[in-house]
């Protein structure tokens, strides 16, 4: 009886390990899928919106209508940046830049939604500091849109290889001039 007991005692654990894992790699493949982050995202940018079209922001319609812009600008220089990135434009640092003028976009929307009306000098500052940032989007995704339009190199491996090239001209033009040997001139009027 002891080892029947045992047998279902095991057989058990198995099935509520075997249980316990499906649901966290069912919960784990949820919480990563596409659906669920678009909804964060949604959350995220429609808060703000939200809070400033309530009734308590209504009394400044200055805040409400810079918040509007910046989610626009936001969002839109967000768009450039991926159809940038698709068409295999360059774009330098202004991925990387992207998180931090996410991050202040929302301080600032925060910020606006929050004021209760424009005659503080700290909301005076606030809405100048949205106008300034909301400028910075604009000028970004300005030139983003002029880098997408810009013709697309022709490979990368030309590049390359014109690169290795270089590289190997001045390397050879180097160890010439640390021989002093008589073909230094003539390596480096060919790396040159």
């Amino acid at each position: 009886m002891l080892e029947f007991l045992t047998v279902v005692g095991l057989v058990v654990l198995l099935i509520v390990t075997v249980l316990v894992t499906t649901v966290w790699m069912a919960l784990r493949r949820i919480r990563r899928s596409r659906l669920v982050a678009t909804a964060r995202t949604a959350i995220a940018v429609g808060t703000p919106l939200l809070a400033a079209h309530r009734p308590s922001a209504v009394r400044n319609p200055a805040a409400a209508l810079r918040v509007v812009r910046l989610t626009r600008a936001q969002w839109a220089l967000r768009r450039a940046v991926t159809d940038a990135t698709r068409t295999g434009a360059y774009l330098g640092d202004v991925p990387a830049v992207l998180p931090r003028l996410q991050a202040e976009t929302d301080r600032i929307r925060t910020g606006l939604s929050r004021l209760p009306d424009a005659a503080t000098p700290a909301a005076r500052e606030l809405l100048a500091a949205a106008d300034r940032h909301l400028a910075t989007l604009s000028d970004l995704t300005d030139a983003v849109a002029a880098t997408q339009a810009l013709p697309a190199a022709e490979g990368t491996l030309s590049h390359e290889a014109a690169d290795a090239a270089h590289g190997l001209r001045l390397y050879a033009a180097a160890y010439a001039e640390l021989l002093g040997g008589p073909t230094a001139p003539a390596a480096q009027r060919r790396a040159g």
